[in-house]
């Protein structure tokens, strides 16, 4: 298992308020493989995030359908803090922001 295979299942999941996935959107902070565990630290768009829970909930069912005999740990972070300029220039344009 590799990080970017994991980085592509957390790909699938959307932000419900944005519609735009959380790796585009900059949210996953740190992906860790071992042999016996999978690790993401990933955060929100705010600390208040309405959605956090359920976003959270999204990428731990993700994870733990390729995490085989692996623990999974997804651990919600708020430091640092998330900024638009996290957020991938497609991400920006599917925001109408400038992706510079």
């Amino acid at each position: 298992m590799k990080a970017s295979e994991v980085a592509a299942v957390l790909g699938e999941v959307l932000d419900p308020e944005l519609g735009i996935d959380i790796v585009s959107l900059g949210l996953i902070y740190g992906i860790h493989i071992e042999d016996g565990s999978l690790e993401v630290e990933m955060t929100m768009t705010s600390p208040d995030c309405p959605m956090g829970t359920t976003i959270a909930g999204m990428a731990a069912s993700r994870l733990r359908r390729i995490a085989h005999d692996r623990e999974v740990r997804l651990e919600v972070v708020e430091e640092p803090e998330w900024n638009i300029r996290m957020a991938s220039r497609s991400a920006l344009e599917q925001l109408g922001l400038p992706a510079s």
